[in-house]
């Protein structure tokens, strides 16, 4: 069988099995595929696929990721060890956060980071919840998938209804947030803003 009958039922039992983990080694050669994509977009160059590379580096990546729950900036931290030099000083500070990757069995289609609350400077730029999906697995619904997966993680955290923010201009990352029951709350400085509650109604 094949057609695009065919292939919606295949991208539909792909978004039903994925699901968020904790960053892990398990996925090292996937993730590593899906940074060499964002590179060639001219992401994520901060990371250095050759050095991410090797299983004892890249379990400490991974490590890292998981420890910035409790260890606000681990990440953060992590980064900016592999270019020798400490993060750079943030006046609220770095906060704590949940960073998750979308996966289906090894392979790994995004990540989403929950913050645990806000401060100023996230109340302007980043929200309560970042996410992206590698360009090799876009426009296949992961993106509504993971944030509507993450929304119940917000509420178990105490928080109520969680702030995204969006270029006014990405009209794709706007249906994600309006299919999670986002509510626009304005635009200031080419950012959009919506709320989106987390408890379903």
């Amino acid at each position: 069988m094949s057609g695009p009958a065919h292939q919606t039922g295949r991208r539909r039992s792909t978004i039903e099995a994925a699901r968020l983990v904790a960053p892990s080694s398990r996925y090292r050669v996937s993730f590593l595929a899906a940074l060499a994509e964002f590179h060639e977009e001219d992401r994520h160059r901060e990371l250095d696929e050759a050095v991410l590379a090797g299983p004892d580096e890249f379990a400490r990546f991974a490590a890292a990721l998981r420890a910035d729950a409790d260890s606000p900036g681990a990440q953060a931290r992590y980064v900016w060890s592999l270019r020798g030099k400490e993060p750079p000083y943030r006046r609220d500070g770095y906060v704590r956060q949940t960073v998750l990757w979308w996966v289906t069995d090894d392979e790994y289609l995004g990540r989403l980071h929950l913050r645990h609350r806000l401060t100023v400077h996230l109340l302007y730029e980043g929200g309560h919840i970042g996410y992206e999906v590698r360009p090799s697995a876009r426009r296949r619904g992961h993106a509504t998938a993971m944030l509507a997966a993450a929304l119940p993680l917000a509420a178990d955290l105490g928080i109520e209804r969680v702030l995204i923010d969006c270029d006014p201009a990405n009209v794709a990352s706007r249906r994600v947030i309006e299919k999670n029951g986002g509510e626009f709350d304005g635009e200031w400085d080419d950012e959009a803003y919506f709320w989106v509650p987390t408890a379903q109604r």
